[in-house]
């Protein structure tokens, strides 16, 4: 199966048997190291260093060969030497602040958009089957953060819905307002909630304190991005987070669906009805030794997560990201074959970088100015 009909039948490609899933995988990632080889003079020096070319690449088991771009490097004001397009052809731009404060800058190409947007998008429509309703986006719009690559991935699904509002603007969230609209949509159309789990996280808060059950509908869905963990360093229990979903939104755990991925890459990791998240049929994530990056470790093991991604034209898609993990290659009751990813935690070191925290971060430094503010006499 080549690369342009893994794009045009995701949920064919998702289901090969196994076998047939590391040939055609092993085939489209070849043919995208192929691309970069021979137009990346940075990336070659990197190939001829390690001693390998395309042509090494002739099973699964040759994947790890191929050489690595660490995550850290689309940090540095340099970046572009990493570009295999001409910056006359990159299209979009897409940015992620973390912690630290230093953006990770991810160029795209016309032909990377494209391919991008038709692999999730199938991606949506394998794993959600959404084309009507109503969507509830607890994150701001595309119009107001243009370059976060969250945000973009989010408004994707937006086309789907019959109306959908952005409720996070100028950086401020009212509860309020969400339960406003979910009373409003209730019993006109299916009512969906999407957003990065902080703050579905406040509303659920919300709703707790104020003693208020909001119950969906039958088919709503609940739908996650941007990280567990939040810049404090306070992890979001799953668990806890699920049965709250369950309790006040009355929305069950196998429709709540999380799904992992980085602005440097164009994978996106959706999670099924059983909260396993799949790798797409166009990537492959290679699990390293966190000590030694060259060593790729067995399915079920703990290390670094390097993603290897056929889609990308704009610089070679093959990234040593700063997280931890496993792949599972067992059957999932869904049906899916291939790869199914768990995120654990941040690389030692690592700051965290994600659109959800940087977002998190400065609305509650907007709530702290808020709080703190003095108020004006009276009269004034």
């Amino acid at each position: 199966m080549d690369l342009a009909t893994m794009l045009g039948a995701p949920g064919t490609a998702s289901r090969l048997p196994q076998q047939q899933w590391e040939a055609a995988a092993t085939a489209v990632l070849r043919d995208a190291f192929r691309y970069h080889f021979d137009r990346n003079d940075f990336f070659r020096a990197q190939c001829d260093a390690d001693g390998v070319t395309p042509d090494d690449v002739t099973s699964r088991a040759d994947l790890p060969r191929i050489p690595l771009l660490p995550v850290s490097m689309f940090k540095r004001p340099d970046a572009h030497v990493l570009l295999t397009a001409p910056l006359t052809d990159i299209e979009l731009e897409i940015r992620s602040t973390g912690t630290g404060g230093v953006p990770s800058v991810a160029r795209r190409d016309t032909a990377t958009v494209t391919r991008a947007v038709t692999g999730i998008f199938g991606s949506y429509r394998d794993f959600f089957a959404l084309s009507k309703g109503a969507g509830l986006f607890l994150c701001p719009s595309t119009a107001e953060t243009p370059e976060m690559g969250m945000v973009k991935v989010f408004n994707l699904l937006n086309g789907v819905f019959d109306d959908h509002v952005y409720l996070v603007k100028d950086y401020a969230f009212d509860p309020d307002e969400a339960l406003e609209y979910l009373r409003r949509w209730d019993g006109e159309m299916t009512r969906h909630v999407i957003g990065p789990p902080f703050l579905i996280n406040r509303l659920l808060r919300y709703l707790e304190l104020e003693e208020i059950e909001v119950k969906l509908d039958p088919e709503s869905m609940v739908i996650t991005l941007g990280g567990w963990k939040r810049y404090t360093g306070e992890s979001i229990s799953r668990a806890d987070f699920d049965g709250k979903i369950e309790r006040y939104l009355g929305v069950a755990p196998d429709r709540i669906r999380d799904m992992y991925g980085m602005i440097e890459s164009n994978m996106l990791a959706v999670e099924c009805e059983h909260h396993r998240k799949h790798v797409p049929p166009w990537c492959y994530v290679s699990i390293r030794d966190v000590t030694d990056p060259s060593v790729e470790l067995p399915a079920g093991q703990t290390g670094g997560i390097a993603i290897l991604d056929a889609l990308n034209t704009a610089y070679p898609g093959f990234l040593l990201s700063d997280d931890v993990g496993e792949v599972d290659e067992s059957g999932c009751p869904c049906g899916r074959t291939g790869q199914t990813v768990s995120f654990r935690r941040r690389r030692q070191g690592a700051e965290l970088g994600c659109c959800a925290v940087s977002i998190e971060k400065f609305l509650d430094s907007r709530e702290i100015v808020a709080e703190c503010a003095v108020p004006a006499p009276a009269g004034q």
